[in-house]
């Protein structure tokens, strides 16, 4: 069903836990009047409590399963939020009941999957998008506007560093170490950095060298993620992950670009997130902060929306309405997975791999 200029689209959650009751609720706020939550789903009774009380979803549509949900909840539009395994199943079922969908990254964990819900929604004519939030965050936004004037990407960086306790890890705390549900450092932690060094380089991801590992908890996914690039163009980057290690000079997650005329890092959740090294006469270079927000062509943040995922909402419901293309197509989607998939192979095989979408 596509939306018009000016009709409210009524939405379903799959999946209603914190991601949707810290961020995304950010995004519905900022969407009010041109969207609606009308209905959600979710196993657990507290999710369905806390979220349907902050969303304002009638008792009569917080549904336990998704599929009744679909049945019989008068939405339109479908956004999950569930761990990754489920994601194939629940996007297709989505697509089947003649849905929008709006998927959490990553569309799924296989590409066998991914090209099973990319089939689905051709099939059907709904449209389809995965949350890439972080290239909507205005720090990243901005980084894009500065690169115009440092020259050509040569080198790109990406790191998520986290420090977590054993505790946190076993799979009553948290899904993500879980194979089961198809977590790991690689495809939860390091996917963000990869589609946004990716971006910012210009160019294509080509070549993949990787080591994934576990080489701290007792958990059956990787702890440690470890990756060189070579971009179609010839430019290289790398992007790292680990659970089990905190930088002493940054927040934990961050991308740097230097080219060849100056450099720009977006280090995220750091009161000045981005900055730049814009090359000048011998002796005046350093490393400035600047406001995106002051840059030409940057929309203004959305209040308390600190991962992008609120802008990327709001860009994904505009789409909708008017018609336009999704924020991040199917198909850029499923390049991501790809690259994850060629790192996965190339740690096990022990030699660089091409990436194959």
């Amino acid at each position: 069903m596509k939306g018009t200029v000016g009709t409210v689209r009524r939405v379903g959650l799959i999946g209603a836990g914190g991601i949707v009751q810290k961020t995304h609720a950010v995004g519905y706020r900022a969407l009010e009047g041109r969207v609606a939550v009308t209905a959600l789903a979710d196993p657990s009774e507290s999710n369905r409590d806390a979220a349907g009380t902050l969303l304002r979803i009638a008792p009569e549509h917080r549904y336990t399963d998704y599929r009744d949900m679909l049945a019989h909840a008068p939405i339109d539009t479908v956004v999950i939020a569930t761990p990754h395994s489920f994601h194939k199943e629940q996007a297709i079922a989505a697509a089947e009941a003649g849905k929008a969908v709006i998927s959490e990254k990553p569309m799924a964990i296989t590409l066998e999957e991914a090209a099973a819900i990319l089939s689905a929604v051709k099939r059907h004519g709904v449209a389809y998008t995965v949350v890439h939030n972080l290239l909507f965050s205005q720090a990243v936004r901005g980084a894009a506007h500065l690169l115009k004037e440092l020259g050509r990407p040569l080198l790109g960086r990406g790191e998520m560093l986290g420090n977590k306790s054993e505790a946190t890890t076993t799979i009553e705390k948290d899904w993500r170490a879980s194979k089961r549900y198809g977590g790991g450092a690689l495809i939860d932690s390091s996917y963000h950095e990869i589609y946004t060094v990716e971006t910012l380089m210009g160019s294509p991801v080509k070549y993949v060298s990787a080591r994934i590992a576990t080489l701290k908890f007792p958990i059956d996914v990787d702890d440690t993620a470890l990756m060189t690039y070579e971009h179609e163009n010839g430019a290289a980057s790398t992007v790292h992950a680990a659970w089990h290690t905190r930088g002493p000079a940054h927040r934990g997650r961050w991308v740097s670009i230097n080219g060849t005329r100056g450099a720009i890092r977006v280090v995220y959740g750091d009161p000045a997130p981005l900055s730049r090294y814009k090359d000048a006469p011998e002796g005046s270079n350093r490393w400035e902060t600047v406001d995106a927000g002051e840059l030409p062509g940057i929309p203004a943040a959305i209040e308390g929306d600190g991962t992008g995922h609120a802008a990327f909402l709001v860009a994904a419901f505009e789409a909708l309405a008017n018609g336009g293309p999704m924020p991040i197509t199917g198909a850029q989607a499923l390049h991501n997975l790809a690259i994850v998939d060629a790192a996965c192979r190339s740690s096990d095989e022990r030699r660089g791999i091409e990436v194959q979408a």
